[in-house]
């Protein structure tokens, strides 16, 4: 099955739905009951969130650039709501949040509604827990916000996108062997240039998803939830014009002082399954096993047992 441009774009690294609840300032902690509310932003852009599980809070942050939280947590996150209070968050011009009102996509308003989404829950501190691109955006929270995080779980996560891509370009070549690689390999043109060229060989052969992937499966699930999505690609249309998403954040990483877990798929050639191996947080746990992108799927039970290992572990310093 061929991926659409815009769902690759969306995995670049990785309908109808329930009514939302009126905007809330709180939402108690260890609350069982699943809870969904617009929360309005200083700017007046709307984002949809849902509250859902028990424990300490934690903050999911999805990848994209422009994906939703939705797939993500139904298809396996929401496995750790037994230990954590899941915040999802449709991020501005994703999924079911909207549009930003300015047309504001830039890294740093981003990041600020993370944390105006934490005052208005009324948390002081939370854990994050970030797929994908969302990991840029994590770490550029954490470097502005580093009281409000507890720990961070970087899931799948790129700190560098041009790094990512180039992996990306690296794999196609290996899956496709085309008779003239020059133009993949010209290092006049910029890599995101030369991705580009990638996904699109690749998708017109129906192999994209081996990137991705270890299983049909896995792939069956995710079309079938993202069929669902709401046509919002805002973000996903906006964020190239916005330069300092390019930056290489793991020279961010060595001034990050919260315990982080870093969760690596061996088969992971969207990001890169030795990317974690670059980050230089003081306080890393790296753990790299089989699966693809969506590990939390295809590998769930070892996803579960490694990230509520690390919670116990650090529960005494969060």
């Amino acid at each position: 099955m061929k991926l659409s441009l815009s769902l690759i774009l969306i995995f670049l690294l990785g309908i109808s739905f329930s009514p939302v609840l009126a905007q809330t300032q709180s939402a108690p902690a260890g609350a069982n009951d699943a809870k969904e509310m617009r929360l309005t932003m200083s700017d007046g852009t709307q984002l949809y969130v849902k509250v859902s599980g028990k424990g300490r809070p934690c903050l999911f942050i999805h990848g994209g650039p422009g994906a939703w939280s939705h797939s993500f947590e139904v298809l396996g996150i929401n496995t750790l709501e037994d230990s954590l209070q899941m915040v999802y968050v449709d991020q501005r011009g994703s999924g079911r949040s909207g549009k930003a009102p300015t047309g504001n996509y830039s890294l740093q308003r981003t990041v600020q509604d993370f944390d105006e989404v934490r005052q208005q829950l009324g948390f002081k501190q939370w854990t994050v827990l970030a797929h994908s691109f969302g990991g840029i955006l994590a770490t550029e929270y954490a470097y502005y916000h580093p009281k409000t995080i507890s720990r961070m779980v970087l899931l799948n996560a790129t700190l560098n996108l041009n790094y990512s891509a180039q992996v990306q370009i690296d794999k196609g070549l290996e899956i496709l062997k085309p008779e003239n690689p020059a133009p993949f390999l010209d290092q006049s043109k910029p890599v995101i240039d030369r991705f580009m060229m990638m996904i699109q060989a690749l998708n017109e052969k129906d192999k994209y998803h081996q990137l991705m992937y270890t299983t049909s499966e896995g792939l069956r699930k995710m079309n079938e939830e993202d069929a669902k999505r709401p046509p919002n690609y805002s973000f996903g249309q906006a964020w190239m014009n916005y330069p300092e998403y390019f930056q290489d954040f793991t020279e961010v990483t060595r001034h990050l002082k919260m315990p982080v877990l870093a969760i690596s798929g061996k088969q992971d050639f969207s990001i890169g399954p030795e990317h974690y191996k670059s980050f230089k947080f003081p306080n890393q746990t790296s753990a790299s096993m089989p699966g693809g992108h969506v590990i939390y799927l295809e590998q769930n039970a070892q996803f579960q047992k490694t990230i509520k290992e690390f919670l116990k572990k650090t529960s005494k310093k969060s």
